[in-house]
């Protein structure tokens, strides 16, 4: 005979089917929402001088700031599963002109350039109106919410970006102090740190460019050189996109350094003074990707065109930037430390503000508040966003930064 089982036992079987068929009921969402999703925060990117963004449709559509000839950056990056934006700031102002727009494309509103600033500088103190064309929706909507962003600006756009986090955390007395009650930007009101997670800076001069101090008989040469030496068929606008933007960086050493430019903010002398206005801030993430295009020489020390990495439309800038040492109106001195650059900029103005905190990149100790200085990238000015007359595929570059900092994030 079997021996009967206790009346409780069959009572547990019971339970056990009755739970099974509870849980499979329970859609698959409900039980992954146990765990909390990382945070990911969209994607800023910001041109250099003579640049441009999304809002210039044509042509970026023709020929993109970001990925040029690699093709469109932002797009590329989209696919892949990020949200990222190309913002659309005045090619040749100052950076705290591009700084005020930048603000008014990522809240939707009208530029405000600041009472005290405008009229400082005899210029409109009003100017595009973004409110139906935001750069990116729910960014400071006033609801208290922070919808964080991370910031990456290619050369004068790290500038741009530095400063635009300077205000956004400590706001500016001057125009707090200067503008009636109720007129006040709300850039210049402060207090909003936590809605900036991390700046990255591109082939940025942090402490200025020696090549303001080229005259004007090389514009020729520069505007001409990468046409002569285009490796990639570029169509019509392509052709005079890449003219426009070389004549651009022409002009950081041809234009008068009036105030109020990005022409006398990328003066090592200007750059100075911009450095004592703009720091670190707590809380803030802080990386920089150095650049060098150029390779040793047994002449005198210098440094020439390394013809592997280097734009052959570059090679007369980088040779200039590689062969010059001396001292600035104000007394800065640019000695043999500056001779390696990527052909606008040199490298060591590219590695992080004089002074400023910083640390070599270590994957193990990022920390906030300070420079986190990224492995010197071996190519141009232009190659890092893509090219100016032949084709670098910098996707995969990107990639990798915005995973390093989404993991950061998460």
């Amino acid at each position: 005979m079997f021996e009967q089982k206790p009346k409780h036992s069959m009572m547990k079987k019971l339970i056990c089917v009755l739970l099974t068929a509870v849980l499979l009921a329970v859609p698959a969402v409900s039980l992954a929402s146990a765990e909390e999703e990382p945070e990911r925060y969209p994607f800023v990117f910001v041109s250099g001088f003579a640049g441009w963004g999304q809002y210039e449709t044509a042509l970026n559509e023709a020929l993109p700031y970001w990925g040029r000839l690699n093709g469109d950056l932002m797009a590329q990056l989209n696919a892949a599963g990020f949200e990222c934006y190309a913002a659309s700031v005045d090619p040749v102002a100052s950076a705290w002109d591009r700084a005020c727009e930048l603000y008014a494309q990522l809240t939707g509103n009208v530029v405000d350039y600041g009472k005290v600033h405008s009229e400082k500088y005899g210029h409109e103190r009003y100017g595009t109106d973004f409110s139906k064309n935001p750069l990116l929706t729910g960014w400071d909507d006033g609801s208290g919410r922070l919808a964080k962003i991370h910031l990456i600006g290619h050369s004068f756009g790290g500038a741009t970006i530095r400063l635009f986090a300077q205000l956004m955390a400590s706001g500016s007395k001057a125009e707090q102090e200067g503008t009636p009650s109720g007129e006040l930007s709300g850039l210049f009101t402060g207090g909003k740190a936590d809605l900036i997670f991390s700046v990255t800076t591109l082939a940025a001069p942090h402490n200025g460019t020696t090549l303001t101090i080229l005259n004007k008989p090389i514009k020729t040469l520069y505007s001409l050189g990468p046409i002569a030496y285009a490796n990639e068929k570029l169509t019509g606008t392509q052709l005079g996109a890449t003219l426009d933007y070389i004549k651009g960086l022409s002009d950081i050493a041809l234009l008068v350094r009036d105030p109020d430019t990005g022409v006398l903010d990328l003066n090592p002398d200007g750059a100075a003074e911009l450095n004592k206005i703009v720091s670190t801030i707590p809380g803030i993430y802080y990386f920089s990707v150095p650049t060098d295009a150029t390779a040793k020489t047994t002449l005198l020390g210098n440094r020439l065109p390394d013809v592997k990495t280097a734009d052959p439309g570059l090679w007369f800038p980088i040779t200039f930037l590689g062969s010059t040492t001396g001292k600035t109106a104000g007394g800065i001195v640019y000695d043999k430390s500056w001779l390696n650059n990527d052909g606008v900029v040199n490298t060591i103005s590219t590695v992080a503000p004089f002074g400023q905190p910083q640390q070599k990149y270590d994957e193990y100790d990022l920390q906030p508040g300070i420079w986190n200085i990224m492995p010197t990238y071996r190519g141009d000015h232009a190659a890092i966003i893509g090219g100016l007359t032949k084709r670098s595929d910098v996707t995969d570059y990107y990639i990798a930064h915005l995973r390093l900092l989404e993991r950061l994030a998460g």
